[in-house]
């Protein structure tokens, strides 16, 4: 199994990765408290984000994609991205983690 890290910043459905379902791969979405508290942010902004995640998983399992979603109910026992990619690696028995380039320092 390789599970896909697809970050809240990165939704692009011309993305490589998409271009055919494989059942070996599992996408892997979460919204993390780690990414509403580093700074301040407008709630409106944190609701936005959090949407456009949610529309795009739902794009990708519409498409027959295979993905994993946490919402922040589901993540809050996770402190930050690399405790759930140990998570989540564990669970689906994952031998490989896909991440996606980022410009983001933090990350």
């Amino acid at each position: 199994m390789e599970l896909r890290l697809i970050l809240g910043d990165q939704l692009n459905a011309g993305h490589s990765w998409f271009r055919t379902p494989d059942p070996a791969v599992c996408y892997l979405m979460a919204e993390l408290r780690q990414e509403t508290d580093y700074c301040r942010h407008h709630r409106q902004k944190v609701l936005a984000f959090f949407a456009a995640m949610r529309a795009f998983a739902a794009a990708l399992t519409k498409a027959g994609d295979r993905l994993c979603f946490l919402t922040l109910d589901e993540s809050a026992s996770l402190p930050d991205l690399p405790s759930l990619l140990a998570a989540q690696t564990a669970h689906h028995q994952a031998h490989v983690i896909a991440l996606p380039i980022t410009a983001e320092w933090r990350l």
